[in-house]
């Protein structure tokens, strides 16, 4: 809720400074409630003197037309707008965070089919004074650590699922048949001693059901030997690999 302060200063003395975040540079404007510009639209690198002296900038824009209350209105853009949130909130700046699609329903009806950097800090001011801007949730840092966590962790399992894929697609492209041999594939190491050792179903079926069961043994592996029969079975009549499988 802005209006209960904008009447206490008075529109004309509460800024809006709109920020449009992109990767190594954003663009900023300054204005009063009423949308009269005080600071133009303007290019600042994501850099920490570039960023010090845009603070200063605005500082000096609120004391020069007496702006006696205001706030930060930024653009989610992935995480390219936390480098200007960090920035202006250590400032002593209220940051506050607008939807992207907040932000192309208020530039349409006004500038239709002209997405461009100013056209879309209009809309940002559009849609914070009409209340669209808002405050995020304060996290303390054992909740933010495990929230990285969570997603972290969720990422590595998409990443080993799609490895899992591949190595199974390869395996399979070399030694058809070769996988479905182990009940778990994944979690037993004999698969991959054989494969080391013995990297052909011709090598395997002239080892023989002993001798594999011998260079498990020297590894330290443990194994059933029905197991192994399996392979040494299926080795006696695999199906040749495809071009290049060694």
């Amino acid at each position: 809720m802005l209006h209960p302060r904008v009447q206490q200063v008075g529109p004309e003395h509460f800024g809006i400074i709109c920020f449009d975040c992109a990767k190594i540079r954003s663009k900023f404007l300054l204005a009063d409630f009423y949308g009269r510009l005080l600071i133009p639209p303007t290019v600042v690198a994501h850099t920490r003197p570039a960023l010090d002296a845009a603070v200063q900038q605005i500082r000096q824009a609120f004391e020069h037309h007496q702006i006696r209350d205001g706030l930060v209105a930024i653009e989610r853009t992935g995480r390219y707008h936390r480098v200007a949130q960090r920035t202006f909130a250590a400032a002593g700046f209220e940051t506050r965070i607008l939807h992207p699609f907040v932000t192309k329903q208020y530039r349409q009806p006004v500038d239709p089919g002209n997405k461009t950097d100013d056209a879309d800090l209009a809309a940002i001011h559009r849609a914070t004074v009409t209340g669209c801007a808002l405050l995020e949730a304060t996290r303390d840092e054992a909740w933010t650590t495990l929230q990285l966590l969570i997603r972290h962790r969720r990422d590595l399992v998409c990443k080993g699922a799609a490895l899992n894929c591949q190595i199974r697609d390869h395996l399979e492209a070399a030694l058809p048949g070769y996988a479905a041999c182990f009940d778990k594939l994944w979690e037993s190491p004999i698969p991959w001693h054989l494969l080391r050792h013995y990297p052909t179903a011709v090598q395997l079926h002239e080892a023989g059901v002993t001798i594999l069961c011998q260079s498990l043994r020297q590894a330290g592996i443990r194994f059933q030997q029905r197991t192994l029969q399996t392979v040494v079975d299926w080795a006696e009549q695999a199906a040749p690999g495809d071009v290049a499988a060694s």
